[in-house]
C-alpha cells in the first residue's frame, strides 16, 4: 500500500495538479491554484484570475476549478491511485475547494484511462455553423456521464430553441451597453493572449463563432441558432443542478468535464455558451427551459466532429510553476 509520504505517491499528487491544467475553464482564465504537500492535493480558487465584471459571484470561475477537479481525479484512476476527495473542506476558507488525497494504489481503470487520452486531444469546437448532423442518441451517452457527477443535463427542443435564442440576443445586447465587461473580455479574447491565459484569435478558426467583447459567444442573432438546431446540424442542452452554492458549481465544473471528455471520446465536439449564465438578466429565461426546478450552470452546444477539418491550435496554458505550488519529487 502507498502512504501518503511515499515519494511514487507525492509524484502522482503532482503530475496529477499538472495534468488538470489542461482543463476548460471560463475564457481560459485556469482560475485555479493546487498546493501539493506530504499528504494531499489542494485546490484553491485563484482570485487573481476570476474575471470580476464577467462573473461578479466567481460561480464560472469555480466551475472551471471543478473542471479542473475532475481531471485530477481520471489522472488518478487511470493511473492506478485511488483517490480521495473532500469539497470545501475548511469552513472558514471559501476559496480552499478541495482536498484530494490518495489512500492506496488500485488497478488502472480503462476507462478512466480513455478519458484521460481524450483530455489530451479535448478542444472547444468555435465553428460558426457546424455543418455534419448529430445523432441524437449520443445525447444520452453524455447525459449518463453528468449524472453521475451529480447533475443533470436537458435538451432543448421545439419552440424552446426561440426562448434560448432570446436569451442570447439579450446577453449579446446587455454585454454590448456595458462598457467594463467590454473592457475585460477584450483583455481575454482575441490578440496574442502572451501570458498563457485567455484565447488567442490563433486559437480561434476562419469561420469561428466570435467569442470577443463585441460578439459575445454566438455573436450573431437567434435566428442563425434556431437555423442550425432546425437542421440538426447542432443539439443544444442546458447542465442544470439542485443547488446554488460553493459546492453545487464545484460539482458542475466536473459534471461539465465528465461530459466534454465522454463527448471527445465519442466523437462530439462541444462549444459552452456562457454569456447567458454570466449576464443576470438571461439567466430566469433559462431557469425557465428547466422547468423553474434547480439552477442553470451552462447552456452547451454539441456538435458531430468534423475530422476532414484543420484542427486550430490549442488555447494556451499556464506554466506548472504558475498553477502548482509545492516541491517537486524529481528535485534533489
Amino acid at each position: 500500500m502507498a502512504t501518503a509520504t511515499d515519494p511514487g505517491t507525492r509524484t502522482l499528487l503532482r503530475r496529477a495538479a499538472l495534468f488538470a491544467g489542461s482543463a476548460p475553464s471560463i475564457h481560459n482564465s485556469q482560475p485555479w491554484r493546487w498546493c501539493v504537500t506530504d499528504e494531499a492535493l489542494d485546490l484553491f480558487l485563484a482570485r487573481s484570475r476570476v474575471l470580476r465584471s464577467t462573473d461578479q459571484n466567481a460561480w464560472l470561475a469555480m466551475l472551471s476549478c471543478g473542471a479542473a477537479l475532475h481531471h485530477a481525479r481520471v489522472y488518478f484512476a487511470a493511473n492506478g491511485g485511488r483517490a480521495m476527495v473532500r469539497r470545501l473542506p475548511v469552513r472558514a476558507d471559501p476559496d480552499h475547494l478541495a482536498r484530494v488525497t490518495v489512500d492506496r494504489r488500485i488497478p488502472v481503470d480503462p476507462g478512466a484511462v480513455r478519458l484521460e487520452a481524450a483530455a489530451r486531444t479535448r478542444q472547444t469546437d468555435r465553428r460558426t455553423r457546424p455543418t455534419l448532423p448529430l445523432d441524437t442518441d449520443t445525447l444520452r451517452t453524455i447525459g449518463v456521464a453528468v449524472r453521475q457527477e451529480g447533475c443533470l443535463l436537458t435538451r432543448i427542443t421545439g419552440r424552446q430553441v426561440y426562448e434560448l435564442a432570446n436569451a442570447v440576443d439579450l446577453a449579446r445586447r446587455t454585454v454590448g451597453a456595458d462598457a467594463r465587461k467590454q473592457s475585460e473580455l477584450a483583455e481575454w479574447v482575441g490578440g496574442d493572449q502572451p501570458f498563457g491565459t485567455g484565447v488567442p484569435a490563433t486559437a480561434m478558426p476562419q469561420n469561428r463563432l466570435r467569442t470577443g467583447a463585441d460578439e459575445h459567444d454566438l455573436g450573431r442573432p437567434g435566428s442563425d441558432l434556431i437555423a442550425d438546431t432546425h437542421h440538426r446540424a447542432a443539439i443544444f442542452a442546458i447542465l442544470h443542478g439542485s443547488g446554488n452554492g460553493s459546492r453545487d458549481w464545484l460539482g458542475a465544473g466536473e459534471a461539465l468535464s465528465a461530459a466534454w471528455l465522454t463527448a471527445t471520446q465519442i466523437g462530439v465536439s462541444v462549444l459552452p455558451l456562457s454569456a447567458v449564465i454570466e449576464v443576470a438578466a438571461g439567466r430566469p429565461a433559462i431557469r425557465r427551459l428547466v422547468g423553474g426546478a434547480g439552477y442553470p450552470y451552462l447552456v452547451l452546444r454539441f456538435a458531430a466532429m468534423d475530422s476532414g477539418r484543420e484542427r486550430p491550435p490549442f488555447t494556451p496554458r499556464l506554466p506548472g510553476t504558475t498553477t502548482v505550488e509545492g516541491p517537486d519529487p524529481a528535485d534533489p
